[in-house]
């Protein structure tokens, strides 16, 4: 599917190229294209050299993708964002809509700086082009493993997502229903990513996840039942490799052991009940009080009373020692899958002592300063100390604050990457500007030393500096 970026005096679009196939009159496409359905991005269509195009508005959002390039996902966010694409399914049942328009890539999906909206796109393309697993990927790659609620609704979305016959509005029902019954989840503040939490506000997620322990172990067996399978197998599988190496040795150890393997099978206290019983029977037989027929019967009424109260023992045994297992290797086994999606991270290496700090050590970095001298009050410097920046004016989701009206919340990102320094516009309404020229939305360019950068009308220059 191509895709590209384009800004007009106060708009951002991104345009997509519809497939040959594409009917522009269709009755959903008008239907998507005249209503503003919430949840859906407003959006129009243009022909050009016979081929279509479709044009979504996207002025000061941001791309899912994007967001996240640098964050992970709690479980307050997967909450939401899953809340908001089922409440725009049921607003497409409404309106006649066919849901498997929707485009569930991450770069197709779209939120408000503010975090308090979701936006997909309704396009014409062929069914699974951009299916669902991609979005559940996304969110299996990014999601916060500190975080127990992020990890249990992370992999019962993609489960369910991978699985035949799969419905993504049965799925959502499911999944958010069972959060919402289980009041584990705090009503969702659509505040994005667990590095915007305050350290009180964790702590109070983190007491009421511990709340309910035996519940989040039943939820995580349930999540991980195909992985605590092939672990309890291979454990298994070792188990005979190491009983079929056994010599001659070993099976007399075993006619040895056959009292105990019998009180392993058979409870003790119903063994000798049970055949304190049966020789009470045998009295009752003797002295005439019971004939054969009768003895016969009570006989085997208490062999199926005794071989049930033993079933029950068994069952109950053999469930503790799971539960036990479980306990036990819990760890294990989550440890596994993550390893599956991120490499081991490299052992801490150890703190050695102090150095004194040198002249030359000090390293040179771009800082942006205020071009003009009267506006040095209003604008902080920036110092490029970090691989990524974000500019804007709302707090908590922008790292430097520009106080000014026609900055956008989230306006720009700064990057540094292997001694280069680049700026990306985000959609800004404004735009940003590299030399005085208007970069596109969403368009990276890199600058150096004495290059002018502007944020809608502030306007910074990039200076060499030295700092540790």
């Amino acid at each position: 599917m191509k895709a590209e970026y384009k800004r007009d005096l106060q708009h951002n679009y991104l345009i997509l190229e519809a497939p040959d196939t594409a009917d522009e009159e269709g009755y959903d496409i008008r239907m998507a294209m005249q209503n503003e359905i919430p949840g859906l991005l407003p959006f129009g269509m243009s022909g050009k050299n016979g081929i279509l195009y479709f044009q979504y508005e996207i002025t000061s959002k941001q791309a899912l993708d994007s967001i996240y390039e640098k964050r992970t996902l709690n479980g307050r966010d997967i909450f939401s964002l899953l809340s908001h694409i089922r409440d725009t399914l049921e607003l497409l049942r409404k309106y006649l809509l066919n849901p498997a328009r929707l485009l569930f890539a991450p770069q197709y999906i779209y939120l408000t700086p503010d975090r308090q909206k979701v936006f997909l796109c309704y396009f014409p393309a062929s069914e699974g082009e951009t299916p669902v697993t991609e979005l559940a990927e996304f969110i299996l790659k990014k999601l916060d493993h500190g975080d127990p609620q992020a990890v249990e609704l992370g992999y019962q979305f993609y489960r369910q997502a991978i699985e035949e016959n799969f419905s993504l509005r049965k799925a959502l029902k499911e999944i958010l229903e069972s959060a919402e019954t289980k009041q584990e989840l705090p009503q969702p503040d659509f505040r994005f990513g667990s590095d915007r939490q305050t350290p009180e506000e964790r702590k109070e997620s983190l007491e009421a996840y511990s709340e309910t322990p035996e519940v989040l172990r039943q939820q995580a067996a349930d999540t991980y039942e195909e992985e605590y399978e092939v672990i309890h197998k291979e454990r298994k599988r070792h188990s005979g490799a190491k009983t079929d190496a056994g010599t001659r040795s070993g099976k007399e150890r075993k006619k040895k052991d056959v009292p105990s393997r019998l009180f392993q099978m058979i409870h003790p206290a119903v063994l000798l009940s049970g055949l304190f019983l049966l020789a009470a029977l045998e009295a009752v037989y003797y002295f005439g009080f019971l004939d054969f027929t009768g003895a016969g019967g009570v006989f085997f009424l208490v062999i199926s009373v005794e071989a049930l109260i033993n079933k029950a023992w068994r069952d109950r045994r053999e469930k503790r020692q799971q539960e036990q297992w479980f306990e036990e290797n819990e760890d294990e086994m989550y440890q596994l899958l993550r390893e599956e999606m991120y490499e081991t991270p490299e052992p801490e290496t150890q703190i050695g002592e102090t150095q004194c700090l040198a002249p030359g050590m000090m390293r040179r970095r771009l800082h942006l300063v205020c071009a003009r001298e009267e506006d040095s009050e209003r604008m902080p410097e920036i110092r490029l100390d970090r691989e990524t920046l974000y500019i804007g004016k709302l707090k908590g989701e922008s790292d430097v604050i520009l106080d000014s009206p026609a900055v956008s919340r989230v306006h720009a990102q700064l990057c540094c990457q292997e001694q280069a320094y680049y700026v990306k516009d985000l959609n800004s309404k404004n735009g940003t500007f590299v030399n005085g020229e208007r970069l596109k939305p969403q368009e990276r360019c890199a600058f150096a030393a004495n290059d002018l950068i502007a944020f809608a009308d502030m306007e910074y220059r990039a200076v060499w500096k030295h700092s540790i």
